[in-house]
């Protein structure tokens, strides 16, 4: 019950033709991204009354003509089936995977100031290893010597949370047979399944919550279930669950350091029932990956991640009990012998080593 009206222009003069060439490109957005040099850009930013944005390095460079408020409306609606228009009139926001030739492109189509803006996420067209990545080797250890538990990946936005997440689901595949479920919104990385079995949901398509794919996962055998990122009380909750039950559980959580992971947890609840979701938390967390992304300096060829380790023993599991994150640093510093790292320790060897400026470790002395 879908109709398409076209018309078909017999007679049309040269000039009329190259105008009316520009104006389907213009709202083409395939034809649009073939203007645009896209090598080493991360984010792609559609602003209403300002050039294209692109991310490069850390940096934004406005490249092309100003787009109007028309212009950005048709180039971002152009990427929208029925189903990604309906979301967007009812929830404002809409979020997807759109395939731009070899590349996959996160795209956030959004209201600001009730004008239709957007930003497309370049994902990488491969899974590295979490060693090729710049992930420490413990990392590699922390996931494959627990079989239960919950391992968090924490960060600001930006700081390769989701690439991190998808390598070490693409390492535990490759290492073990078993069941691994992830619940993601959307899915970036398209995993091949290796020895086990990977089952990939995606928010909207496939389930229609973190909550609800978290609480059914369970009745699905996973050995390993992944949870793209904890955004409420409900799937914090779920989480903490599923970790309890023997599972082992991978999730995403926004906080800059290990000690800010423990208030983000704590803020998801009133304060009468803060202690005991720490309690809970200590049983079952085995660790928390911290991190955030530098430029390198040779010939600013991409990012790297400076790498905070927090490992769950005894004390640690008394510092999550008692939410006190000021012991985290001394703690970090007491558990360098069996891998752990503060942020500062792992930036000051990525600038002894001649890859990130010392600029940036400043901030951590």
């Amino acid at each position: 019950k879908q109709y398409i009206v076209g018309s078909e222009i017999k007679d049309i003069s040269a000039d009329d033709r190259i105008k009316l060439n520009q104006l389907l490109n213009g709202i083409n957005i395939y034809s649009f991204l073939d203007t645009v040099n896209l090598a080493q850009v991360s984010d792609i930013h559609f602003v209403v009354n300002s050039p294209l944005i692109l991310k490069k390095m850390g940096k934004l460079h406005r490249v092309g003509k100003v787009l109007d408020e028309q212009a950005v409306r048709n180039l971002l609606f152009n990427t929208l089936d029925n189903d990604r228009y309906e979301k967007l009139l009812q929830y404002k926001d809409v979020n997807f995977v759109l395939q731009y030739k070899e590349l996959r492109l996160r795209v956030n189509i959004h209201y600001q100031q009730g004008r239709v803006e957007g930003i497309f996420r370049v994902i990488n067209s491969t899974i590295d290893k979490p060693s090729q990545l710049g992930l420490p080797h413990i990392i590699e250890r922390l996931v494959i010597d627990n079989q239960k538990g919950l391992i968090l990946i924490a960060g600001r936005t930006g700081s390769g949370k989701t690439t991190s997440l998808a390598s070490l689901v693409r390492y535990l595949s490759s290492m073990n047979e078993g069941v691994i479920i992830t619940v993601e919104d959307p899915i970036e990385y398209v995993h091949d399944t290796s020895k086990g079995i990977i089952k990939q949901r995606e928010l909207g398509r496939d389930t229609i919550s973190y909550a609800s794919a978290t609480r059914n996962a369970l009745r699905q055998n996973p050995d390993v279930l992944v949870i793209g990122e904890i955004l409420d009380v409900e799937t914090l909750e779920l989480v903490l669950t599923a970790a309890e039950s023997g599972t082992l559980v991978l999730s995403t959580i926004h906080a800059p350091t290990s000690s800010h992971v423990l208030d983000r947890v704590a803020s998801f609840f009133p304060a009468e029932m803060q202690k005991h979701i720490l309690y809970r938390l200590s049983l079952v967390l085995k660790g928390i990956i911290t991190q955030e992304l530098f430029p390198k300096i040779a010939g600013g060829s991409g990012l790297i991640p400076a790498v905070e380790v927090f490992l769950v023993n005894d004390f640690g599991r008394k510092i999550i009990r008692e939410g006190d994150g000021k012991l985290i640093p001394d703690y970090l510093r007491s558990g360098k012998s069996i891998g752990m790292q503060s942020m500062q320790d792992s930036l000051e060897q990525l600038v002894n080593k001649g890859i990130v400026d010392v600029v940036y470790l400043k901030e951590y002395l």
